[in-house]
């Protein structure tokens, strides 16, 4: 082998029980069936299933698996067995969380005693058979993408070339004629195929050696095959009944009933640094000789074909001679006196003895013999080929819309390698995001070192070996949030890496990068280029112009009632029409067709590159998160840096931006006089464009756009209705007051639907009171403080779940507070005012009815959320669509003019 490690062979080991399970009673009956379905997991039978599902809320028992023989295989078979029964767990909590078309709704509690509890057995198998499903694909894709990529040695190239049948469609005849999803039926040949006896490397042939003397007391060498047989027996016979009861690798289970994240991965880590065995002759460790002799011996009772019989069914060239199976002389000496005739070698092992393969990339990576680098390829595309739950039936209406893209390849992210969701779902404290450890596990790491520096993809991947990851400390208390916020020495922004890391260097020096000198004169310098002199009117004006303006563009009419997406179409694109007309930024519109980004894009490229620095939360997304940031990035960024140098000198490029500006609109001069003003304060137009202007407009257009959508939600909900004919009235009052009232409305709207939180690393030790827990935090944790439960403390906000205008403005926590209060605070009070005020102007203002007039949330531990993208696809930081009707016309407006 090309130093593959263990992990691919764990992963080859848990075919032969997947689709082979002699009945000791009769080895001619398998009793399994012939697809990869996880039965190693979840059970060969329904009785086996039912020992181990927990028939509560479609999970199964925890760190455990049906398949007992896999516990006496070295420990990196099992673990990837836990990994995946964690990660059905998830996806069982997901599905219910999210409750697609209220596919998993709970039942009542009202229901009737006689019809509760079939509905509670419904709502669990629903969640469980959907889970499987979900699981399942995720095996598979491993099989397909990391596993036999990794045969091939495709993972030497950056070619997106795969064995895929599926990639045509799932039709019942593919393009060959070959037919899809009609069934499997895998022949006994085929198990003796998968016994790589000769692959287990030195550390789990240790294993092994000590799984023999604890069953025999005696080295595996001086085992005889009926001690062997009466061993085996005794030990399945003694095997606890429950698999959690069940002994594993030596390990103790915890308080919950699962295994030490760091007992499992040592193992995952092991198994990826050990270097695997070699196929070929003489390569089968000792420890193995009698299950070896045994594989003979069943070979022999199943009159299996010989191995010529088995190459031409395959449409290979038959051996004519010894040497042409093994070039060893010594070896193909032995093959002469004991089959005379190669037409006479026996399957199994001549399987064994045939000569393996030279490597070459692509082609061949693991190096197998001849023959068995046929059947594999053969098998596994077969296998999926005729599985109807990989074909015809996969897809998002059976695993729902999040299930189908949570388990998904994409080429773009590993050349479809997806080994990393399964590792940094199951145990994210012990992995790096872009540990290479997680996503190319079939290798060894000092080899795809060397391949990753061929490629170009070195420093896309930390190298460090993995290592325990303190879990997040989560505060969800005012006062907790006030300490946090208001000490920057002590408890530091943590953004820098994200910044770095999308932006460059550029980014480390943004005002938000950190705590230093220089960050905070960045600040105050862009506070005072921000709020210059009628900054208010300018602001005001312009809100209310492009949020009418959208309205106009974006509402039409269906069945005669009029409706908008207030959250996609208005919201979202009113703070990129702001920043664009600031900042010049390239907008592709009806007026500008010549632009670049559509609004829609330039609005998803920013959500994109703050989430990535921002809320990179998810372990399984930040890696493919932060590699299209960073390419969003460098897009927009040298868009801003052209413009950047447009604003400095007269040349078409000048001309040319002009065009993207609002006609006579009063704040292109404003985001003209600021670059000026930063390139005369010595910057240089990378500086300015990249520590600055960038990563201002980025901070902002999606934070403000979210909260927009919040607001409305929050009046539009059962809680709020009942002030917004007051929001009406006093949006048709042009006056100092009114502004005041409705701003008051906008801070209530925020504290009682917002999801805001932040980030910060301890640089101490501290004990916060969080609401009558004490947490503590050391030096170097990661903290996170929950607004949502902080902005009901009913210390601070008396009947913290009613709006009340009386609040004073400094208690509202969600622009932060300390030296890193939102840069944007008074700009943004004043914008969310104006479009609050033209939308509050709509008559008769409803939510669409069904899901999509709902902003869809799901919450996520420490206090946060997340939205649904509008598919419930997956989850986004920000809404993403809330659709609204209203009666009537639309105020009329001046087309063309940001103010008047």
């Amino acid at each position: 082998m090309v130093c593959v490690c263990p992990v691919l062979c764990s992963l080859s080991s848990h075919s032969v029980p997947d689709l082979f399970q002699t009945d000791h009673h009769d080895y001619s009956i398998s009793k399994t069936s012939s697809y990869l379905d996880l039965s190693i997991l979840y059970g060969d039978t329904q009785s086996d299933q039912n020992n181990m599902r927990t028939f509560k809320d479609g999970k199964i028992k925890p760190d455990c698996f049906a398949e007992e023989r896999l516990l006496a295989f070295p420990p990196a078979c099992g673990v990837m067995l836990i990994m995946l029964n964690r990660f059905h767990n998830y996806v069982v909590e997901q599905l219910a969380l999210i409750n697609e078309n209220g596919r998993f709704t709970r039942p009542s509690d009202r229901l009737p005693k006689d019809g509760a509890p079939a509905a509670w057995r419904k709502y669990d198998n629903d969640l469980f058979q959907t889970g499987r499903l979900i699981t399942c694909g995720l095996y598979i894709n491993i099989t397909l993408y990391d596993y036999l990529r990794t045969i091939v040695n495709l993972n030497r190239t950056n070619s997106t070339w795969t064995l895929d049948p599926r990639l045509d469609k799932p039709k019942t005849f593919g393009s060959d004629g070959t037919p899809r999803g009609i069934g499997n039926q895998v022949s006994a040949e085929f198990s003796l195929s998968y016994r790589w006896h000769s692959c287990i490397g030195q550390m789990d042939e240790a294993w092994t050696e000590m799984v023999y003397q604890e069953l025999f007391g005696k080295a595996p060498d001086s085992v005889s095959l009926q001690e062997l047989m009466a061993g085996l027996g005794k030990y399945d016979h003694e095997l606890p009944a429950d698999p959690l009861a069940r002994p594993f690798a030596h390990l103790k289970r915890c308080a919950d009933g699962k295994f030490d994240d760091g007992d499992l991965s040592k193992i995952m880590q092991a198994g990826v640094e050990e270097v695997a065995g070699a196929f070929g002759a003489r390569n089968i460790p000792k420890c193995l000789r009698a299950i070896t002799i045994l594989g003979i011996m069943q070979g022999r009772s199943w009159n299996l074909c010989t191995l010529n019989e088995y190459r031409k069914f395959f449409g290979l060239k038959t051996y004519d001679t010894f040497e042409e199976v093994n070039r060893d002389p010594h070896i193909a000496e032995q093959l002469k006196h004991l089959y005379e005739h190669p037409d006479y070698i026996e399957l199994y092992p001549g399987l064994a003895v045939e000569e393996y393969k030279e490597p070459m990339a692509p082609g061949v990576g693991i190096c197998p013999t001849h023959t068995v680098s046929r059947v594999v390829l053969s098998d596994a595309v077969a296998l999926v080929r005729g599985d109807r739950f990989y074909t015809l039936d996969y897809n998002p209406k059976n695993l729902t819309n999040w299930g189908y893209l949570e388990v998904a390849y994409d080429l773009g992210v590993n050349q479809g390698c997806v080994f990393y969701k399964l590792i940094l779902r199951t145990l994210p404290n012990h992995f790096m995001p872009n540990s290479i450890y997680a996503h190319y596990p079939m290798t060894v790491p000092a080899e795809n070192a060397k391949i990753m520096q061929n490629l170009g993809r070195y420093h896309d991947y930390d190298w460090s070996r993995p290592t325990y990851i303190p879990t997040r400390v989560n505060l969800t208390s005012y006062q907790s949030a006030k300490y946090l916020l208001e000490r920057s020495q002590d408890f530091t922004v943590m953004w820098n890496d994200g910044l770095s890391f999308v932006m460059g260097e550029g980014g480390r020096k943004f005002c938000l990068g950190g705590d230093t000198v220089l960050h905070r004169k960045q600040r105050e310098l862009m506070h005072g280029l921000l709020y210059r002199e009628k900054w208010h009117e300018h602001i005001k004006n312009f809100y209310e112009y492009i949020t009418l303006r959208l309205l106009h563009e974006k509402s039409c009419t269906i069945a005669g009632i009029n409706q908008v997406d207030l959250t996609r179409d208005v919201g979202n694109l009113a703070h990129v029409h702001f920043a664009a007309n600031v900042f010049s930024l390239p907008l592709k519109t009806a007026e500008n067709p010549a632009g670049i980004f559509t609004e829609q894009e330039m609005w998803m490229a920013m959500s994109v590159i703050f989430t990535a620095i921002f809320f990179d939360f998810e372990p399984t997304k930040s890696f493919p998160l932060r590699l299209v940031a960073r390419k969003l990035a460098t897009m927009l960024g040298k868009l801003i840096e052209i413009n950047v140098k447009s604003v400095t000198t007269t040349s078409f490029a000048s001309n040319f931006l002009d065009s993207f500006r609002e006609n006579e609109n009063a704040l292109a001069e404003y985001g003209i006089h600021m670059i000026r003003r930063l390139s005369q304060s010595g910057m240089s137009t990378y500086d300015v464009g990249l520590s600055q202007i960038m990563p201002t407009a980025v901070a902002m257009v999606p934070n403000q756009s979210q909260v927009f959508s919040q607001i409305m939600d929050h009046y539009l909900s059962d809680e709020g209705l009942e002030h917004l004919p007051e929001i009406q009235r006093l949006a048709r009052i042009d006056s100092r007051e009114s502004d005041e009232k409705l701003l008051r409305y906008v801070n209530e709207g925020i504290r009682l639907n917002g999801t805001f939180g932040s980030y910060r690393r301890s640089e101490v030790s501290h004990v916060f009171n969080d609401d009558g827990r004490q947490v503590a935090v050391k030096p170097g944790d990661k903290v996170f403080c929950s607004f949502v439960g902080a902005a009901r403390d009913p210390n601070i906000f008396p009947n913290p779940d009613r709006v009340r205008l009386d609040r004073p403005r400094d208690s509202y926590l969600h622009y932060g507070i300390g030296d890193h209060t939102c840069l944007g605070k008074e700009a943004s009070m004043v914008a969310l005012t104006a479009m609050l005020r033209t939308v509050g102007k709509l008559q008769n203002l409803r939510r669409a009815p069904g899901p999509q007039g709902q902003l869809k949330k799901v919450p996520r531990p420490g206090g946060f959320y997340v939205y649904m993208r509008d598919d419930h696809g997956s989850y986004f930081v920000f809404p993403c669509t809330f659709k609204v009707h209203y009666d009537g016309p639309l105020p009329s407006f001046r087309r063309g003019r940001a103010e008047h």
